[in-house]
């Protein structure tokens, strides 16, 4: 019940950051990360409360893992492109 409730504050904390720290790409990513790592611990702890199995659990990791790949090569593709990580300059119209 413990792990439950951490998980759940953990969610809202990370997502609080999600929405405040708007400026740098690499802010936006590690608060998704925090966030998607909150969501791991909240289906375990759901899964191991009630008995169920962890495909959710597995699901979920694997969604984190391509999120992060994918999220740093944006970041690494757009560093190249623009010289810096603001999100300001994911403009279209800046092209």
């Amino acid at each position: 019940m413990v792990l439950f409730k951490v998980s759940l504050i953990g969610v809202l904390f990370a997502s609080i950051s999600f929405c405040s720290y708007q400026t740098h790409t690499l802010n936006l990513l590690i608060s998704l990360e925090a966030v998607m790592l909150c969501l791991l611990l909240f289906s375990f702890s759901i899964s191991t409360m009630f008995g169920m199995s962890s495909h959710l659990f597995l699901v979920l990791l694997t969604f984190a893992a391509c999120e992060a790949a994918l999220g740093l090569s944006l970041l690494v593709s757009m560093l190249r492109l623009r010289g810096n990580d603001l999100v300001t300059a994911l403009s279209s119209l800046s092209f």
